[in-house]
């Protein structure tokens, strides 16, 4: 069974302990919107549906995730051009070698910095440390691909999604549907990037449900926009 209430989950905690903002229709938390599935992710913050640290994605006061992009950048360019058929595994290569270990490792990183449940925490932290889980891998992915759109190279959505599924747990992944409808999807933690049609199936078989509810098999190209 597949579940997608993680989101839900988050935001009713909020509300039940008060501490749910609400700006221009979206929801916040201490001053930053609360990234979830087709939200602008970098400026934001990431939280569990139960408590765990808070993510912070910020692009241009920090300067880690910055220094990944530029890396991936350099990756999908050949010749002085940005290559766009480059661009997707560009990214997931270099969050791939950037970020990467147990989730033992992440708890003792997150315990040595005292972080407390629902404290904020820099995604680029993580990065500097060369550590992560799917969500930080899928923040970094999603982040990466909408700095790639803010300067014009691509035009499609990137988006950080999330299930729930009976006895193998949560996950989160990147998704990226460019400008003609066509997703892919980008999960360094479980080596899965492709269309989803690839990749989606069960994790017994080394790939995970990304489909959202509804979604059906579709034909979509390779070329980006």
């Amino acid at each position: 069974m597949t579940e997608w209430g993680n989101t839900e989950r988050t935001l009713g905690r909020l509300i039940d302990s008060g501490r749910l903002e609400v700006f221009a229709g979206m929801p916040h938390f201490q001053g930053r919107h609360i990234i979830c599935r087709d939200s602008p992710v970098d400026k934001g913050v990431y939280l569990g549906g139960g408590q765990r640290e808070a993510v912070v994605v910020d692009s241009e006061k920090y300067p880690a995730l910055k220094e990944l992009y530029n890396k991936a950048k350099q990756k999908a360019t050949l010749i002085g051009v940005v290559q766009k058929d480059l661009i997707l595994d560009s990214v997931y290569e270099t969050v791939s070698e950037a970020m990467s270990g147990s989730e033992a490792d992440v708890e003792d990183f997150i315990f040595q910095l005292n972080i407390a449940k629902d404290k904020k925490v820099t995604l680029d932290m993580f990065i500097e440390q060369g550590i992560g889980l799917c969500r930080h891998q899928a923040l970094a992915c999603a982040a990466i691909l909408e700095l790639f759109k803010k300067d014009g190279i691509i035009r499609g959505r990137a988006s950080v999604d999330r299930n729930y599924v009976e006895n193998w747990g949560s996950h989160s992944w990147c998704r990226y549907t460019n400008s003609l409808g066509y997703i892919y999807i980008l999960d360094a933690a479980l080596k899965n990037i492709g269309l989803i049609d690839d990749v989606s199936g069960p994790p017994e078989k080394g790939k995970w449900p990304y489909k959202r509810p509804g979604e059906c098999k579709s034909t979509f190209s390779r070329t980006l926009h």
